[in-house]
């Protein structure tokens, strides 16, 4: 029984993923959604080469195969770009910000409306 719901999973999975992309993609193409049909494809294959179905399972690894080659590669590489764009880290300053005399009063407090013409 949970063969079935793996198997009819993994069908429902791809005719939803491809009503989708032809709804809302462009050309086809939906963000990695071919990396997603890959991965369903060759999920797919695993279930139907464990039944001993070696010819429908080599079909759709070929399905996977296509899949993959159409998924957009991953030629810039987004950290290293921005590591060159940043500065060189200034050295770290140590501040003691702690006062050595005491005050015995607090300041005369200026008021904004005094200083106003």
């Amino acid at each position: 029984m949970v063969a079935i719901w793996r198997h009819a999973r993994l069908l429902i999975d791809i005719w939803s993923m491809k009503l989708f992309v032809s709804l809302l993609g462009r050309d086809g193409e939906l963000l990695d959604s071919h990396l997603f049909f890959f991965d369903r494809y060759s999920d797919l294959a695993d279930y139907h080469r464990s039944k001993g179905r070696t010819l429908k399972a080599e079909r759709l690894e070929a399905i996977a195969e296509a899949h993959f080659q159409a998924a957009p590669g991953d030629d810039d590489d987004p950290l290293e770009a921005a590591a060159m764009a940043m500065p060189v880290p200034r050295v770290p300053i140590n501040t003691n910000a702690v006062s050595t005399t005491r005050l015995s009063r607090l300041p005369h407090r200026v008021d904004i409306v005094e200083l106003l013409p």
